[in-house]
């Protein structure tokens, strides 16, 4: 994992229901992200970039320095909190919110 990937996870401050999306430069594409993401956990968080990121289970574990059990709970929550079927859902629910976003 390059250094790059990781910085995003690790510089996280800002209280999330503070955040607001923005697409492009036109303010008046501003919105505020989905209630869902009040309910998650700073660990949560990270878990989610990791599986956005395209990480595995291993290499979430590996990354965070937590066990593959562990990132498995996180997951288990996560499509619990955002209300999806599945770690695919829980991708889409987090790029199509504006959570999550392609650089």
């Amino acid at each position: 994992m390059t250094e790059s990937m990781r910085t995003p996870l690790a510089t996280y401050t800002v209280p999330r229901r503070h955040l607001q999306v923005v697409h492009g430069s036109d303010p008046r594409r501003l919105r505020p992200l989905p209630l869902w993401v009040d309910r998650l956990s700073d660990r949560e968080i990270e878990v989610l970039h990791c599986i956005a990121a395209g990480l595995s289970t291993n290499e979430i574990a590996q990354t965070l320095f937590i066990s593959t059990a562990t990132v498995k709970s996180h997951i288990a929550r996560l499509i619990a909190k955002v209300e999806v079927r599945d770690r695919l859902q829980l991708v889409i629910a987090a790029y199509r919110s504006g959570f999550v976003v392609v650089e």
